[in-house]
Formats: C-alpha cells, structure tokens, sequence
C-alpha cells in the first residue's frame, strides 16, 4: 500500500493488485477503510468482514485490525484523528464506540474524489489554500458517509460538496464573471460580508490568505464560508485566486519585459512550474507561448 497524502491530522492511502498487512493498532487515529473493486476480507477486534465494494468499515482508535486484497481488488483508506463536522459536534457527549462499524459508500464517487484529492499531493510544493481546501473536502465527505446513533445525515447531504476533486475548469462561469472582474465595486444582491471577503482577495491575491481569514470576514464558519463562495463565484477559493493570478500575469506578460520566473514569484507562486500549469489550464498555452503570441 502506497501513501498517497499525508497533512495535520489526515492521511490518504490507496492498495491494489494484492496487499496483506499484520495486525495493528492506532493509538489516536480512525481509519474507514472503503473497497472500491473487488473484494476485502478485513479482521477487526477478532471478527472477521467480507467487503464488497460499497461497503466500508471503521476502526476506531486503539482497534486491532488488518485487511488483505486479491490481485484484481482495490481499496482506499482514509485516517484521520477527529471526527469532522457536525459528527465532532454530534459525538461531544457521546462515546467514539456509538459510530457504526459498517458504512455505505458509492464507490465510483470517491474514485473520482481521491483523483481530485491526490492531484494536490502532485504538486511540487502545494498552495496552502490549496492543502486547506483538500482538508475540507476530506472532512465533509467523512461527514456525509459516516453514520452515527441518532444522527440524521439529512442536513449533511443537504450540504452538497464545497469540492468536487475536479481540477479543469479553473476559469469562472461567464454568469459569474462580473464578480471576478468587479469586485472592486459594489455589486447589488451580494452579502455585504462576502463581498468584503472579494475586496480582501483582491486587495492581496499576491499573498498567502487563508480559509480561515477568510471565514472570519464573511462572518462564517469554514463549511459555511465554502459552499457560500462557490454559489456566489462558481468556483472554489484557490480557483478564484489562481484566475486572478493569471489575470495579473497576462497583464504583466503583455504590458512589461519582466521574466516570467520574476512574474511568477511576484505573483506568490511558489514554484515557476506551478505558474506554468496554473496559466496552461486557464489560457490553454503556457507564458512563454501566450508572450510570444503577442
């Protein structure tokens, strides 16, 4: 089994094409272990489970536990150390022994997911904001797959995704656009408090910013504060940066002689080849081709 991303507190794995591991214990982790093809005969506190693809199973922490996969079975398996959400909130007085073993998942929509998520362990050194979305992502879906005694998934489904894991499409909707190119300016019908969170953004894309501080202007929590931004704008925040970055480095490509390793740096990328992507997937060629165009 091959780990795919680790950050504070969670962890990303992903096993195919036969893996056994021995029995282990995590002190202070969770682990859902969900089978995405095939079968996985998984033993947990001397029990044994025969899982099928759709069908996970958590291990609680200090829960002995071990799984083994045939050559044409596929797993992936989350860790993490809190319980997310409204599940945190949930269980605040309540045993971790009141979450179910057994859990049903779609097994295509974290395949999909885990392919967004691991694009963020791809990048060479990966934005901040980038790491603090993926974060978000994980948690909300372990919230809305994850049952527990007396709760309603209800108002977690109602949530949708603040992230859907799909990296194109890194340009904003054209009914968006106005509040990309104009929120400099007033814009009727905005929150006041999401459009102070624009005017912040604008004010220092070049910067690191963080979900947080953001939250914080629109006077939400950060699950609030994700699904809002992405109905108002059409996109996530990092995909709202990075256009606005692109935005200035087209400006800057077109109007000074500056290198594009100097653009790249004054705009906050922290590697040129990051710029590089980041540009291609919105313009469709990369700096150099788009100066040259000129």
């Amino acid at each position: 089994m091959e780990l795919n991303m680790a950050f504070n507190g969670l962890e990303l794995w992903k096993a195919s094409g036969g893996f056994a591991n021995e029995p282990h214990v995590h002190d202070d982790w969770y682990q859902v272990t969900l089978p995405i093809k095939g079968q996985c005969l998984l033993v947990q506190e001397q029990q044994t489970y025969s899982l099928q693809a759709g069908s996970g199973i958590i291990a609680h922490p200090r829960t002995e536990h071990f799984f083994e996969i045939g050559s044409d079975a596929a797993v992936i398996v989350i860790k993490f150390r809190n319980l997310p959400g409204r599940l945190a909130n949930q269980s605040s007085t309540a045993v971790p022994s009141e979450l179910q073993v057994t859990q049903a998942f779609d097994p295509a929509e974290i395949s999909r997911l885990f392919r967004g998520w691991h694009v963020t362990g791809l990048e060479d050194e990966p934005d901040p904001l980038l790491i603090q979305e993926t974060e978000l992502a994980v948690e909300q879906y372990l919230e809305r797959i994850l049952s527990i005694s007396g709760y309603s998934h209800g108002l977690a489904r109602e949530a949708g995704s603040i992230w859907s894991g799909k990296t194109e499409g890194l340009s904003l909707p054209c009914h968006n656009r106005p509040y990309f190119l104009g929120a400099a300016g007033s814009n009727p019908g905005i929150d006041p408090h999401m459009q102070r969170v624009l005017e912040y953004i604008h004010s220092d894309f070049t910067s690191e910013i963080d979900i947080d501080s953001m939250a914080a202007v629109a006077h939400q929590s950060r699950y609030h504060f994700m699904r809002s931004f992405k109905r108002l704008t059409g996109s996530t925040p990092y995909q709202y940066l990075l256009n606005l970055r692109v935005e200035e480095a087209v400006r800057c490509l077109r109007n000074t002689t500056e290198s594009v390793t100097a653009i790249s740096f004054a705009l906050g990328f922290s590697h040129v080849s990051q710029f590089y992507r980041a540009f291609q997937r919105v313009k469709g060629v990369t700096p150099m081709q788009f100066r040259n165009q000129l």
